[in-house]
């Protein structure tokens, strides 16, 4: 199907829309989705986390020979079990772990590694490790079919900075990014407002072809109706208090929507920062104790809130890092690395196959789940859509 993408603004959510260029796609707006399904929340750490500073392998000597200044002493881990410790700053996770609502899954990636964020991102965010990246990522793919369901529904949301992730792009359906619940209020003094508001509502645009001006009013009239909806959730109180950091706001957001029946499906959030390439240690320490304590305190939101066992959390990175520490203190770009699901729901422990960093390839762990298993499980088994890869699922779930 031909497609054009158009982007806007409207009450601090930005919108791009892959305008299908067929009277098929347009549909009137009339309802958020199901408000008591399934939820998906996606964090992405940007940047490539070291894994094996995540996840020690602290029973291996070869950790502690590659990794002089780096290697984590043994004492100062969260136990997971007798051969992995948590990092240090990772006290948050121990928890969820220990309670059972956590599952790690070793050694994942994909065939012939990519070092480059660039391509290794995109990899991820289309499940394909062959072709060059089309219009549409595997989150997107959800989306249509979700929307194909519901029409007229917000089926999927970006929370964060910058542009819709490729992950999120659509052909049927479109996504709006929002920063966070500051960036939720519609602007009060309505004279540019307004008049954006009437430009896409009522005005006819000469320039635009009807069926792409029809979509985007349809979108537009979702997106005012979604944005007033979602500041008056954003202003009531959360049932947990989050730490004070932007992980911690976004993750607070999603599960004001989630717990208010806002109806969206698929969240997309990131934690940037890992690209730790000298002077690792306290900058990883630092990032990791935000992810563990805005992840503790999300799923403490939604069991206060009841909604603990409709929400499934997939935490990755685009690659891990080097076993060896480099001259600078820091890890350069690996391959495989452990992933993180969160969850009432999840078959908790430990999975896959550990690394051994006595059998590296070249120099990296190599990968021994492909990450499409996993993705074909969160289609399949949680949220009940077809699965974007032949790949056979990795089964997640109790």
């Amino acid at each position: 199907m031909l497609t054009t993408r158009r982007s806007f603004l409207i009450g601090g959510l930005a919108v791009t829309a892959a305008v299908p260029l067929s009277s098929r796609a347009v549909r009137a707006a009339a309802a958020f989705g199901g408000a008591d399904e399934r939820v998906l929340v996606v964090l992405q750490l940007g940047g490539g986390n070291d894994a094996l500073n995540t996840v020690v392998p602290h029973r291996q000597d070869a950790y502690y020979k590659s990794r002089p200044t780096l290697a984590l002493a043994r004492s100062a881990l969260h136990r997971l079990d007798d051969d992995f410790g948590l990092h240090p700053s990772l006290g948050g996770l121990a928890p969820l772990f220990a309670e059972g609502r956590a599952a790690l899954v070793h050694g994942v990636g994909y065939p012939k590694p990519d070092r480059s964020h660039f391509r290794s991102m995109e990899i991820w965010h289309t499940a394909d490790p062959v072709r060059p990246p089309g219009s549409r990522g595997w989150l997107g793919r959800i989306a249509d079919e979700l929307a194909e369901r519901a029409p007229g529904s917000l089926p999927a949301l970006h929370v964060g900075d910058g542009d819709l992730p490729l992950a999120l792009r659509a052909e049927r359906s479109f996504t709006p990014t929002v920063r966070g619940a500051e960036g939720l209020a519609l602007r009060a003094n309505a004279a540019a407002s307004g008049e954006t508001r009437a430009a896409l509502l009522d005005r006819a645009a000469s320039s635009e072809p009807r069926r792409e001006l029809e979509f985007l009013r349809s979108a537009a009239r979702t997106t005012y109706r979604a944005a007033e909806r979602m500041s008056a959730l954003a202003a009531k109180r959360s049932a947990v208090v989050y730490p004070n950091s932007k992980l911690g706001e976004r993750l607070g957001l999603i599960a004001k929507l989630v717990a208010g029946g806002f109806g969206t499906r698929v969240f997309h959030v990131e934690l940037a920062g890992f690209d730790t390439h000298s002077r690792q240690a306290p900058v990883h320490a630092a990032l990791l104790a935000e992810l563990g304590d805005a992840l503790s305190a999300f799923q403490r939101d939604l069991e206060a809130q009841g909604v603990g066992r409709r929400v499934v959390t997939l935490v990755f990175s685009e690659f891990g890092r080097r076993v060896e520490e480099n001259g600078s203190k820091g890890t350069d770009h690996g391959a495989a690395a452990p992933v993180l699901v969160c969850g009432g729901n999840v078959r908790p422990g430990l999975h896959g196959t550990p690394p051994d960093l006595e059998r590296l390839v070249d120099g990296d762990v190599p990968f021994t789940t492909d990450f499409r298993g996993l993705y074909a499980s969160l289609e399949r088994d949680w949220l009940g859509v077809e699965r974007t890869t032949d790949v056979t699922p990795v089964p997640l779930f109790a």
